[in-house]
């Protein structure tokens, strides 16, 4: 269940990251969005094991 969670939360900001920083850019063409969904891929992979060390880290913690 916390995998899951972890999965929906990291897809959620990766989708997040990709809008935003396309309306940011201005430009709408199909090679800023491949290039910026790139960059998001690496950012969900950062963010996905900041979270899961967290939560790793708090769980013991209790």
């Amino acid at each position: 269940m916390m995998n899951k969670k972890l999965l929906i939360q990291v897809l959620a900001a990766m989708v997040l990251f990709v809008i935003i920083s396309v309306v940011l850019e201005k430009q709408y063409t199909m090679e800023v969005i491949l290039q910026k969904s790139q960059t998001a891929v690496l950012f969900g992979i950062v963010y996905g094991l900041i979270l899961w060390a967290g939560q790793k880290f708090r769980n013991k913690k209790e």
